[in-house]
C-alpha cells in the first residue's frame, strides 16, 4: 500500500535504500496549459520541469562499454520526450498535480526496462508568483513500495517590511525575502499557491517586528488559523525561510526558518 510521508523521511529512506545512482534532467523549459497564474486563472505559461531518477542498479555495463543501454536513461530522449508530450497546443487544462503526474509516467515510459527505484518531479511556474521568482510542486516516489511525498512551495518572494533591532531599521521598511515549503499539501488544494503568497504578503508588508524569529512564529499561527483551515490541510506542514539581504554588509543575507505541522499540538 502506498504511504504519503514529510519530504525529509522520503530522502532519508531514499538515501538509506544502496540506491546512489541517478539521472538529472534540470530546468527543462516548456509551456503547459496548465495551474494557475498570478492573477488565479487557468492560462498557458511557462514552466520548468526537472526530474531526477534513482536507478535501481548500479549503469555499470553502460559505463563498461561506454555506452547507452538499459541499465541508464538516455537524457537527450528523456528530455525530447517530456517537450513532446506538452507540444499539443489544444490539449485540455490539467491541474498541478495532474502535471506532475503526466511528468511521472513520461519518464516511466522512456525508462522502460530500465530498472528506477524512483521518481523526483519539479514543476515550477516561473510566472506563478507575482513577487518571488516562481511558484511549484515537488512529487517524489518510491516506484516499489509506492512511498511518496508531495511539496508546494513559492520562490524567493520579495516583501517590504519594518523589521530590526537597530534604530536605523524602525525608520524605513526594508525587502525580506520569503521562501515557503507546504509538505503533504492536499491535491484538492495545491492550486492555492497565488493566494497563498498574496496571504503571506499582505501579513508581512504590514508587520513591525524586531526579529525575524518573532515575525515567524506569528505567521505561522496566522496561517493555521486563517489559511489552512479545511479539514484537508491536517497532515500538511509549513517551512518558512526568512531572509534580510541589508542586514549584514559582507554577508549575501542572515536567514531564519522555522518548520511547524498545520495542526498545532
Amino acid at each position: 500500500m502506498s504511504q504519503v510521508v514529510r519530504q525529509a523521511q522520503w530522502d532519508a529512506e531514499v538515501a538509506s535504500s544502496g540506491h546512489y545512482d541517478k539521472i538529472m534532467v534540470q530546468n527543462l523549459e516548456i509551456v503547459v496549459n496548465a495551474g494557475k497564474d498570478v492573477w488565479g486563472r487557468e492560462k498557458k505559461q511557462r514552466a520548468l520541469i526537472s526530474v531526477t531518477l534513482t536507478l535501481g542498479k548500479q549503469f555499470t555495463s553502460a559505463s563498461s562499454t561506454d555506452s547507452v543501454d538499459d541499465s541508464t536513461v538516455h537524457y537527450g530522449t528523456l528530455s525530447k520526450a517530456i517537450q513532446a508530450r506538452f507540444k499539443d497546443d489544444s490539449m485540455a487544462w490539467m491541474s498541478t498535480v495532474a502535471l506532475s503526474n503526466a511528468v511521472s509516467q513520461c519518464v516511466r515510459d522512456v525508462a522502460g526496462s530500465t530498472d528506477v527505484y524512483a521518481i523526483e518531479t519539479d514543476v515550477c511556474y516561473l510566472k506563478g508568483s507575482m513577487f518571488g521568482e516562481g511558484a511549484g510542486h515537488i512529487t517524489s516516489r518510491v516506484e516499489g513500495s509506492g512511498t511518496s511525498s508531495n511539496v508546494l512551495y513559492l520562490r524567493n518572494v520579495r516583501i517590504p517590511c519594518l523589521i530590526g533591532v537597530n534604530s536605523n531599521e524602525r525608520l524605513q521598511k526594508q525587502p525580506v525575502v520569503l521562501n515557503v515549503w507546504v509538505d503533504n499539501m492536499a491535491d484538492s488544494r495545491v492550486e492555492g499557491y497565488p493566494q497563498l503568497e498574496t496571504f503571506l504578503f499582505e501579513l508581512i508588508s504590514g508587520s513591525t517586528f524586531q526579529t525575524i524569529e518573532s515575525l515567524l512564529a506569528w505567521l505561522v499561527d496566522e496561517l493555521r488559523q486563517r489559511f489552512f483551515t479545511e479539514e484537508a490541510d491536517q497532515n500538511a506542514w509549513i517551512k518558512l525561510r526568512i531572509s534580510k539581504p541589508h542586514a549584514v554588509p559582507f554577508a549575501d543575507a542572515p536567514a531564519v526558518e522555522i518548520t511547524r505541522p498545520v495542526r498545532s499540538s
